[in-house]
């Protein structure tokens, strides 16, 4: 019946014409898509008719916009075709220019914004294999003032940590969390009053940690902090002129 009215009123005009997309209405809870943006990547729905496109169709334009989750789409008659979006929730950077979302999605959003997340870096697909990782390394650093500012995973499988503080730790491809813990009991008892001294850690040893002192006089100082059954053994010595 509403079609016979509608078409009295709209001569010859065919019923794809009469309801025609005119108008995309975004609605959600933006924090890091724009609705220009939006709707920028749903305008090929414009023109569309509601009679004809299907919400599934709806639904897959939308959810090709990169910041977007999930979406409702509902058909507001006779010209609206109204999205509620459901953002993803960053939880790392990957690489230069990806997110990782806390659903472990990887995307790529047209402008990457500052915030205040961690740097994951890998060969292409093993953001899952370093997310993982990411994971299991922050509980060991749960006790610890230590937080982890970028976590990069070589191509040949060695990992190594950049602290917010500053220090960078080399922890090889074994044992990460043991060596990692080795390193945050040395940094609690020795390193933690002296950042500002230190150039580099290794920390790929079995049983302790080797520290790079910044120069003294040209003369760099090398530590290596040993765990052996009678306790914490310092040792040192001179690593020569530091070019």
């Amino acid at each position: 019946m509403l079609l016979i009215v509608v078409a009295i009123f709209q001569g010859n005009d065919s019923p794809d014409t009469w309801f025609a997309i005119q108008k995309i209405e975004i609605k959600g809870d933006l924090k890091n898509a724009t609705v220009d943006e939006l709707q920028s990547d749903y305008s090929a729905l414009l023109g569309r008719s509601l009679l004809s496109v299907s919400l599934s169709d709806a639904l897959s334009v939308a959810l090709a916009s990169q910041w977007v989750e999930n979406a409702e789409i509902r058909k507001v008659w006779p010209n609206t075709l109204q999205v509620l979006v459901h953002e993803h929730t960053p939880l790392a950077y990957w690489g230069d220019g990806q997110i990782i979302s806390t659903s472990a999605v990887v995307i790529t959003p047209k402008t990457v914004p500052d915030l205040p997340l961690t740097r994951l870096y890998g060969p292409e697909d093993s953001s899952d294999i370093v997310l993982e990782q990411f994971g299991l390394i922050s509980q060991v650093l749960a006790s610890s003032s230590l937080r982890v500012f970028s976590l990069t995973l070589e191509p040949r499988g060695a990992w190594s940590i950049r602290f917010t503080n500053g220090i960078v730790v080399k922890l090889g491809r074994d044992e990460i969390l043991e060596r990692l813990q080795r390193f945050i009991a040395v940094y609690k008892s020795d390193l933690s009053g002296r950042i500002d001294q230190i150039t580099s850690v290794d920390a790929r040893y079995p049983h302790g940690v080797a520290v790079g002192w910044k120069k003294i006089n040209d003369i760099g100082l090398f530590v290596a902090f040993l765990y052996r059954s009678e306790g914490l053994i310092i040792t040192k010595r001179n690593a020569g002129k530091v070019k």
